[in-house]
């Protein structure tokens, strides 16, 4: 009989919607640009000649290609269409979200240079800008419109504005290039009326900023190379600042504002900061992570927040390929788990860990529900029974590792609408069992009677748990050895062994375990005399 050992164990099953990067698929050099939007579901990336669109996951839909030059991109909130800038042809094109598909093109040649997009309700806004000074310009476009024409609504603004608009709000950068002061105007009435100037930046600085505004109108969001301040924009004064930290490297590559306004995400182009999530309301930073290692130098170009998630667009000098990073649920408050366990134990005895799941202030306690993953040393693993948090947090996890090794276990609280999951790990050095082998059986036989003897083979104080085999070698009287082969073990741990012995003399039955993942070697042996018999 062949020997038999070892653990099967069912692999776990794949979790949902987590952190990802999709590859784009899409060539491009360090000159291209790019942007992102979303909206209902879709992420929408320009990417050289095409807008490549995601669902929320980062799973690839398709892309609207033929887009040669394409540059800014806004979306919907309902994700049912996408405007792209083509400023090598002066055009904002319309993109059916479903269709992937071109649907309309809007002439923009009477103004040229075109250089940024906005869109707010059915109002798609554009800025140009070519001559030093005196060439900005601000247009607007009604897309509910069967045969929209652009409007002039600014003049005279600078080189190349930039835009944000909410609501009855439009922010531009002030006509003075080195300035890096936001005029806000009210586009109530459909023409832009001067509210009112934000002094930018204190000290000032001549780096004109990114801008963004929140969708309700109220708060704009300016982004310097080292930092970001929030203005309220019924009053024009300062509400705070975000990330601008001296002592941290870093330079801000990308800004963007969740759909609710209460989160400002941040992308910072060198160092190590990666992506920064602050609220809006108190300047906290809630959420931060670093940008992936594994290819060389990664930098954030652009970013936008879709429900909870967090996009970015990376490019590697070096490569051709853009990458859509994901990170899953970074706008929930957070939430810890914290997990302890014996550095070592044994296979088959039990072994308890220990930890807590600690929630946001404010947050109702209550037992939670916990899903627990162990990992053996082969690589695979199964979850385990679900297991609760007392209403403090704390929890006690006890379980018996099938095999020795490297025991991994994964604690996971799969977080609620409001709150981010959060998961803790830890490994257990886990040594073999001790086995014993037993052997009982006559001693004494007549030449040419077969006799059978017992074995039991014992994991410690209990029966294997995986029915192994043991090998059988008889020494003979003369001095030589025959091997009799393997038997399995019962699911008691017992086995029997039968033979017939062919000379008189001394025999020596020696039975081996060998030992496996789960326990130690061993071995026992039995002695037998073989007379002539009755003559």
């Amino acid at each position: 009989m062949t020997m038999t050992a070892g653990l099967i164990v069912a692999a776990a099953p794949t979790v949902s919607a987590a952190d990802s990067m999709t590859d784009l698929g899409v060539s491009t050099s360090g000159a291209d640009h790019s942007e992102v939007a979303a909206g209902g579901g879709k992420v929408f990336v320009t990417a050289g000649d095409r807008v490549v669109v995601t669902d929320t996951e980062g799973v690839l839909i398709g892309a609207v290609t033929g887009l040669a030059g394409v540059d800014d991109v806004v979306a919907a909130p309902d994700g049912s269409r996408a405007y792209a800038t083509l400023p090598g042809s002066s055009e904002v094109v319309e993109i059916d979200a479903t269709a992937l598909a071109v649907t309309r093109r809007f002439d923009f040649t009477a103004y040229s240079c075109l250089s940024d997009l906005a869109l707010s309700g059915q109002t798609l806004w554009t800025a140009h800008g070519c001559d030093l000074y005196t060439g900005g310009v601000v247009t607007r476009l009604d897309v509910s419109s069967p045969a929209p024409q652009p409007v002039t609504v600014l003049t005279g603004q600078s080189y190349t504005p930039t835009i944000a608009v909410a609501g009855n709000t439009l922010l531009s950068t002030a006509p003075n290039t080195s300035s890096a002061d936001v005029r806000v105007y009210d586009v109530s009435t459909g023409s832009a009326i001067l509210r009112g100037e934000i002094d930018g930046d204190d000290p000032a600085t001549s780096t004109q900023p990114r801008l963004d505004i929140t969708p309700d109108g109220s708060t704009a969001v300016l982004a310097f190379p080292r930092g970001l301040e929030s203005w309220d924009l019924a009053s024009l004064t300062k509400l705070r600042d975000y990330g601008k930290n001296p002592a941290v490297r870093g330079s801000v590559a990308g800004t963007a504002v969740s759909p609710d306004g209460g989160h400002l995400a941040s992308g910072w182009s060198w160092g190590d900061r990666g992506v920064e999530l602050y609220d809006v309301a108190t300047g906290a930073l809630t959420y931060s992570q670093k940008i992936p290692s594994g290819w060389p130098t990664p930098r954030i170009l652009t970013m936008t927040i879709a429900g909870n998630d967090v996009f970015s667009v990376l490019y590697t000098s070096g490569t051709t390929n853009l990458r859509l990073w994901r990170l899953e649920d970074a706008t929930l408050l957070p939430s810890a788990v914290t997990l302890s366990a014996p550095q070592k134990a044994t296979a088959l005895e039990p072994v308890t860990l220990t930890g807590r799941l600690t929630l946001p202030e404010g947050v109702t306690p209550r037992p939670r529900r916990l899903e627990v993953t162990r990992r053996l040393p082969d690589g695979t693993s199964t979850t385990l029974r679900h297991r609760k948090t007392k209403a403090d947090g704390t929890f006690s996890i006890t379980d018996t590792p099938p095999v020795a090794g490297t025991v991994g276990y994964d604690v996971s609280w799969h977080g609620s609408a409001t709150v981010r999951g959060s998961k803790a790990s830890v490994s257990v050095d886990v040594a073999r069992k001790p086995a014993s082998l037993t052997l009982s059986g006559r001693t004494v036989l007549d030449l040419g009677e077969r006799f059978d003897f017992l074995g039991t083979l014992k994991f410690g104080d209990q029966a294997p748990p995986t029915r192994p085999s043991v090998l059988v070698i008889r020494a003979n009287p003369d001095g030589t050895s025959t091997d009799l082969g393997t038997v399995q073990v019962s699911a008691a741990g017992g086995f029997k062994i039968s033979d017939l012995p062919d000379q008189e003399g001394e025999y020596i039955y020696t039975v081996m375990f060998m030992g496996d993942d789960v326990a130690t070697g061993a071995d026992d042996a039995l002695f037998v005399t073989v007379r002539a018999g009755n003559v």
